[in-house]
């Protein structure tokens, strides 16, 4: 991949990059093309690798949307055994200090809606990120499992879901919505908060940078510093658009830590990098090249927007973090809460585990990760503190492997009939892997015709 020696900083690197882009026709040839080419490419090599053996067992087939959209079996959602079932199409995914911070899930359909409400009960979700509507285009994307204007609750078994009317953190405007859920079970009752963005298309991406910061400093500002569970992203597989929303996140998160910033492990692409790594724990993360390039778009509107925001970093694995900022502007249409000063506390979620190394594919020239070229030898942290890194300062240290996430006790080998269903009367939504990479290598910047009629 190619480098330029002109761009002697972070920011002027990513802004080289993403014009780059919007100015050729080949988006192929460019840098980030030649990159997300590099990540299809990873994911054909490491499947026999990364096994998805209980998603594909006959008794978990109908619980799964698109046949070629598995969790890994190595970091899978494990669920509370009921009728002897501990499956769904769910993933852990680890951020850059090896904590659990995610869930990216494929969206609710019939055949797993309650083990979906399982899954928030068992984890003890309170934060959850739709990223997809659940018809788009006359098609089906997922079960919607809140009520709508006309209802007052839904029922899905043994869960009741209602409108929490007590809550004050309810918002609307043209992007995002946010809606209190109360999820009662017995005599259990747990409130969640619905982050709904409105207007991402199906393999495409949003129109605006700023709605999308604007949600995540709200999502955090709403969640209480002592939880310390994951946060549940979804779409309709649960692999574009939803690894696209947690590489944002990581992003934002890498850019308020100055150790990791310091890093030669995150340089000179550290988006690339990031990408790389959230894709060794779920398929097809950040799925089409535009949404590649989108992140791109979206550091550098962090970066930029990184000047009203406050971080102080610690010195451990700890990672808590505190922001001082006002959300971006939005096109805001009706708000049930005014916008305010966020001052946020987060904790972490438990500690995962790194899954495997990143390794260098043959045949395609890799990164040349060079310190020099993002950050000369005085660069300073993207935070607003004054204080400049000293050049012996060491990154946060690398989580060991661990048993933190659970798996499946044993594995079968995959089997080949898919037994008819009614969710497989129209294309699956999402490509299979080969005709992915198919579409990234052999064509230029347009998708395969399969993909184009699918989801992410």
């Amino acid at each position: 991949m190619t480098t330029n020696a002109d761009d002697g900083n972070l920011s002027g690197r990513t802004a080289g990059l993403i014009s780059e882009f919007e100015r050729t026709r080949d988006s192929d040839s460019t840098e980030i093309g030649q990159q997300f080419a590099q990540l299809q490419k990873t994911m054909i090599e490491s499947k026999d690798m990364l096994l998805c053996n209980e998603g594909a067992k006959a008794c978990n087939r109908l619980k799964n949307r698109y046949k070629d959209v598995l969790p890994y079996d190595k970091c899978r959602v494990v669920l509370k055994s009921e009728n002897e079932s501990d499956y769904i199409n769910a993933s852990f995914i680890e951020d850059l200090h090896g904590h659990r911070r995610y869930i990216a899930a494929q969206g609710p359909i019939e055949e797993s809606i309650t083990d979906f409400f399982r899954m928030i009960s068992d984890f003890h979700i309170v934060s959850i990120i739709c990223t997809a509507n659940d018809v788009e285009a006359g098609r089906f994307k997922f079960r919607r499992y809140w009520p709508d204007e006309t209802e007052d609750s839904l029922e899905f078994g043994t869960f009741k879901i209602t409108k929490d009317q007590s809550s004050d953190k309810a918002f609307s405007n043209n992007d995002y919505e946010i809606r209190p859920l109360i999820i009662t079970r017995d005599d259990n009752q747990q409130h969640v908060l619905l982050y709904h963005f409105l207007h991402w298309p199906d393999h495409d991406i949003p129109n605006d940078e700023a709605p999308i910061l604007d949600l995540l400093l709200r999502l955090y500002q709403d969640r209480d510093s002592s939880v310390d569970s994951p946060i549940l992203v979804h779409c309709s597989a649960g692999c574009g658009r939803t690894g696209s929303i947690i590489a944002i996140d990581l992003c934002r998160l890498y850019l308020n830590d100055e150790h990791l910033v310091s890093s030669k492990d995150y340089q000179p692409y550290p988006v690339f990098k990031i990408a790389s790594y959230i894709r060794q724990f779920r398929i097809a993360l950040i799925q089409t090249l535009k949404q590649y390039f989108f992140v791109h778009k979206m550091f550098l509107y962090l970066m930029k927007a990184n000047g009203s925001i406050s971080f102080h970093s610690s010195e451990n694995n700890d990672e808590n973090q505190t922001f001082s900022s006002s959300p971006p502007p939005t096109k805001s249409s009706s708000s049930r809460r005014p916008s305010a000063p966020l001052q946020i506390t987060l904790r972490n979620p438990p500690i995962g585990r790194r899954l495997l190394n990143g390794s260098n594919i043959s045949n395609t020239p890799s990164p040349t990760f060079s310190s020099s070229e993002f950050f000369p030898p005085s660069a300073k942290s993207s935070s607003t503190n004054d204080a400049s890194l000293t050049a012996d300062l060491p990154p946060p240290p690398i989580p060991p492997h661990c048993s933190a996430m659970r798996t499946a006790d044993n594995q079968q080998e995959n089997e080949t009939n898919e037994p008819a269903r009614k969710s497989n009367s129209s294309r699956s939504d999402s490509a299979s892997i080969d005709s992915v990479v198919s579409s990234t290598t052999n064509q230029k910047s347009e998708l395969s015709s399969e993909q184009e009629s699918n989801s992410d």
